[in-house]
């Protein structure tokens, strides 16, 4: 994996050994992104919506492009646990690669100047890790999960700026 940010955004390369359209049939299901991200409802397909929850709070995004089995594309329209995701784009550009396939994963916006940055960038990593194995062993580390670190940090960050 590498992992990069700049003015744009936060970065990320993954390596599957799924095809294209597994890793696009895990971004466009409300069930799959469930299990490997946090629990969703909604519709991957493009022009759909797909809310998550985390920990009770919405985060609600728009499917602004799901054309398979090459690119899925949403636009954060509502982000109650991080208002700084409002209005950034997360887009994954799936190519296939030997036998199986690479995702460059941008978040636009996420940038080192949010608050949220650094927690932001080791949620994405651990999410984009359970994107793999739930794409490959149809097995996620989604948030809530038993072995979910990002859950934790969520509760202590919104303490943090409760207080």
């Amino acid at each position: 994996m590498t992992a990069t940010n700049d003015i744009a955004g936060y970065q990320s390369t993954k390596n599957f050994e799924s095809a294209p359209g597994a890793v696009f049939d895990a971004l466009t299901s409300a069930d799959a992104i469930a299990s490997w991200w946090a629990p969703a409802t909604g519709s991957g397909a493009a022009g759909g919506e797909i809310t998550l929850m985390f920990g009770g709070q919405e985060v609600r995004i728009r499917v602004d492009e799901a054309d398979r089995p090459a690119r899925v594309c949403w636009t954060v329209l509502v982000s109650v646990p991080l208002p700084d995701w409002a209005g950034t784009t997360i887009t994954f550009d799936i190519a296939p690669a030997g036998d199986g396939s690479t995702v460059l994963f941008t978040h636009h916006g996420l940038t080192p100047q949010l608050e949220c940055f650094s927690m932001c960038r080791a949620g994405w990593t651990q999410y984009l890790a359970s994107l793999v194995d739930y794409a490959d062993r149809n097995s996620g580390n989604a948030f809530g999960s038993a072995a979910d670190e990002r859950a934790a940090a969520l509760r202590e960050h919104q303490a943090d700026t409760a207080s």
